[in-house]
């Protein structure tokens, strides 16, 4: 079973944790699918034209059917007349697609594996770092860890002086491990996860 090194905020290994979804193999059509699942359901799907129902004008008709040397006309709602009504425009509908549990379980697993065989998933034996400020956090990743780029943290419930921390960071991202989606790490150049946090997550995968 693969392992993965415990590291506290001095960047030293205190110990080693054993998660067998680390061992999973790369699966980027899986992983395709979950992004493309994530991105639809984000779509607001608000887009709406009016068809000849639902524009202003009236019904009667324009002039008589015949002997006028025109073409035959009806109301001018007509889709063929300025500020008339739209012919089979876009109507409010709903883009989501449902994706099977397994299949989005699996292509967390294929992330997280990749980003473990990548150097990109750090253990951490807890986020507790004693203070709300940003600028703290900040060294404590950047100095402390030797981050570099945009990171994810994933603590395992909600720790406040983190989540505060890190409000004002752009390049810092607190998610609780249980509620993380896929996006957002692809998005992230490194994964912090803690010890507990990742506890937790191997429970869930390996349902």
């Amino acid at each position: 079973m693969p392992q993965i090194e415990v590291r506290n905020w001095k960047n030293e290994k205190v110990r080693t944790l054993d998660l067998a979804f680390l061992d999973y193999p790369s699966k980027p059509h899986l992983v395709y699918e979950a992004v493309c699942a994530y991105q639809a359901a984000g779509r607001a799907g608000t887009h709406k034209t009016k068809n000849r129902r639902e524009v202003s004008g009236g019904t009667k008709k324009l002039w008589k059917q015949k002997h006028t040397g025109r073409a035959r006309m009806g109301d001018n709602r007509s889709p063929l007349w300025r500020h008339g009504g739209t012919i089979q425009g876009p109507v409010p509908r709903d883009y989501s697609w449902n994706m099977p549990k397994r299949m989005r379980r699996n292509a967390l697993r294929a992330v997280l594996a990749e980003k473990f065989r990548d150097g990109q998933l750090v253990c951490i034996d807890r986020f507790e770092i004693g203070s709300h400020k940003t600028k703290d956090l900040e060294s404590a990743l950047r100095d402390g860890l030797g981050l570099r780029g945009r990171a994810l943290l994933l603590p395992l419930d909600d720790e406040k002086n983190l989540m505060i921390a890190a409000g004002n960071n752009p390049n810092v991202c607190v998610v609780r491990v249980l509620g993380v989606g896929i996006v957002e790490m692809l998005d992230s150049a490194t994964v912090v996860a803690s010890e507990a946090a990742l506890r937790r997550l191997e429970e869930v995968l390996s349902q």
